[in-house]
């Protein structure tokens, strides 16, 4: 073999290994670039806990990345945007997770919470139209408030506690219903129940 074969051949294999390890460099770093969903969502779960939301978010937008058919993930992406103060963006994700197939309680109400902080007060009511007969009763009369519909909610949530449901979680609402209605009186004498006086 001359020595211009040869030097062409050491070249060649040369180049050949050069981008084998490239390829492998570059597999490797696909491989890293979003974490296995759990960790993600974990850490954003400790950033929330922590009142983080900005950093809470990146956690679950990379939770979302890695497995963007989890309604779960969506979910708690939802929440990372409320927690940022993100409200379209979390109405935009809570919609997501309930269609991938969240029908929680909880993921249904921050949808319409995240809708009404939005400005979007004709979908938070239709959202809680459609949903109503699957959210906690109290959860919804004080969202139908925040939605515009405060005698609707006062009805609701009267009508909890005169059927027997005497929870501090519906007495607030109801008192909060109430002074959204403009019946300061009513309700002063419903948060005087859990609240002192004084405060």
């Amino acid at each position: 073999m001359s020595k211009t074969m040869t030097a062409k051949s050491n070249r060649m294999l040369g180049l050949t290994l050069t981008t084998a390890l490239a390829t492998l460099a570059l597999t490797g770093c696909t491989t890293n670039v979003a974490p296995p969903a759990q960790v993600s969502a974990a850490k954003a779960q400790e950033a929330l806990a922590k009142g983080r939301g900005d950093r809470a978010v990146t956690h679950a937008e990379a939770a979302v990345l890695a497995t963007p058919r989890d309604p779960a993930a969506r979910a708690l992406l939802g929440i990372a945007y409320i927690e940022a103060g993100r409200f379209q963006s979390a109405a935009t994700t809570m919609t997501e997770a309930v269609a991938l197939g969240d029908s929680s309680s909880r993921t249904l109400t921050r949808l319409a919470l995240a809708q009404i902080a939005a400005g979007q007060q004709a979908a938070a009511l239709a959202t809680l139209g459609r949903h109503k007969d699957a959210l906690d009763p109290a959860d919804y009369g004080l969202a139908i408030a925040l939605a515009g519909r405060p005698q609707e909610a006062v009805h609701v949530l009267g009508n909890l506690l005169r059927s027997g449901t005497n929870t501090m979680k519906v007495r607030q609402n109801l008192a909060y219903s109430l002074a959204l209605q403009g019946d300061w009186r009513n309700a002063r004498i419903m948060a005087a129940e859990d609240v002192s006086a004084d405060k």
